[in-house]
């Protein structure tokens, strides 16, 4: 979680301190100068306003709705909420915007928001628009889905993201919505953890709770039901955008990726797309990276394997 600093501490042109070590990483390279996007801070800003950040917060409601909506959850500090500049209803990302905003800004900022975006490649397109062309980055905070309750789905596949752009890019598939609900798994309770043994898991919803949350979201007329359509793991990620950008439907390219020591992982983007000399040392890299998402599994099934009484 984030908090606050002081504002009085931030100075322009220096990097806000006070920071939380997470923030700190998202944040690397930046400064209070330049300008940035964040997408769903809500009650956690990693760039607030308030700590001095030239920050332009885009979320799903006002201030004011945020506040209601948090208002009886004892662990959200609604005193962190910010006013919201862009309320984004669905659709492009940039269509919040002014045009004179396209290009303008030196960094977007995302924490566990990507995860529900139902188009991926359209936001990462909406990102290519708003953002300086060179300088331009993108800063994301994404689960892993080995250290929360996505344990048990698979990861995103290249093709199933292509075929959410293909689609209205508005709501989600009833496979996802059904599969959000069905599999959702807790840890001794917990939605998230760190490496550890996976003692005492559990299912949270039967499997006829999990198809009426998809009946609902897929009647005509129903209102959007959110859920993580998109499971990562860090080399998961890291394919998923390779694959993306040498099929030209994005730009970006990964600069850094911090796995996390709970949770999550940290990732910035920038442009242009990765480039390869040669076919062969693309279908080698594609190769390397399906390699470690098995080693990533296996990493995974040690931690099942503690579980078990020894023999």
């Amino acid at each position: 979680m984030h908090s606050s600093a002081d504002a009085s501490a931030a100075r322009p042109g220096m990097p806000c301190p006070a920071l939380s070590d997470r923030s700190r990483q998202l944040l690397a390279g930046l400064s209070t100068e330049d300008r940035l996007i964040e997408i769903g801070p809500s009650y956690n800003p990693v760039a607030a306003k308030a700590s001095g950040w030239n920050t332009v917060v885009v979320d799903h409601g006002s201030r004011a709705e945020l506040v209601a909506k948090y208002s009886t959850a004892p662990e959200a500090p609604t005193e962190l909420i910010e006013e919201v500049d862009v309320v984004w209803r669905g659709g492009p990302l940039d269509d919040g915007f002014a045009a004179g905003d396209a290009g303008t800004f030196t960094a977007l900022v995302a924490s566990h928001v990507l995860e529900h975006v139902p188009d991926p490649i359209g936001f990462f397109q909406s990102a290519a628009r708003l953002l300086h062309p060179t300088r331009g980055s993108i800063r994301l905070a994404l689960p892993d889905k080995r250290l929360c309750f996505d344990l048990f789905r698979p990861a995103a596949t290249t093709g199933r993201v292509l075929a959410a752009h293909r689609g209205d890019g508005a709501r989600h598939t009833y496979a996802d919505l059904f599969d959000h609900v069905a599999y959702l798994t807790r840890l001794a309770g917990r939605a998230a953890w760190s490496r550890e043994p996976l003692t005492a898991l559990s299912l949270d919803h039967t499997v006829e709770q999990a198809r009426g949350n998809a009946e609902l979201g897929a009647a005509a007329g129903s209102a959007y039901i959110d859920c993580h359509a998109w499971q990562f793991t860090p080399a998961s990620f890291e394919l998923l955008v390779l694959e993306l950008g040498v099929l030209g439907e994005i730009d970006w390219r990964i600069d850094w990726l911090e796995p996390q020591p709970a949770m999550e992982f940290l990732v910035s983007l920038s442009r242009p797309r990765e480039s390869f000399v040669s076919a062969d040392a693309l279908q080698s890299r594609r190769l390397t990276l399906l390699r470690r998402m098995i080693l990533e599994l296996r990493e995974l099934t040690d931690q099942l394997l503690d579980t078990l009484p020894a023999s």
